[in-house]
């Protein structure tokens, strides 16, 4: 494989990434699938026998599913085993009269009104 076959391999990559990535907008996303398509046309053209170049593209395209699978069920996991564990029910407090200080009585201040309390 020569410098051109690890250049348009490279192209392809890294627009095949950034077209399955949400860094760009829509515009930007059919822009980078149209460049890794083209690259990965090229890289089948110069490559001899071609059949190895679609073989490598394939390969790519399904390490970068695998990979894509991968960082979800990871990122997925804590999430499901945090929803399977059981959650510890703790008893309900009871809170009795006698527990509670007692109330010191309200009064008011000389002269002026009291205000219900």
């Amino acid at each position: 494989m020569g410098l051109p076959q690890l250049l348009l391999a490279l192209i392809f990559l890294c627009s095949y990434g950034v077209a399955l990535g949400g860094m760009l907008g829509a515009t930007g996303r059919w822009r980078a699938g149209g460049v890794a398509a083209l690259s990965a046309f090229a890289f089948g053209f110069l490559t001899d026998p071609w059949e190895h170049a679609v073989m490598m593209v394939a390969f790519a395209v399904i390490g970068f599913g695998a990979f894509l699978a991968l960082s979800w069920l990871l990122a997925w996991l804590p999430e499901w085993v945090s929803r399977s564990a059981p959650v510890p029910v703790e008893p309900p407090v009871v809170v009795r009269d006698a527990d509670l200080p007692a109330r010191a009585p309200v009064t008011a201040a000389p002269g002026r009104p009291r205000l219900g309390l």
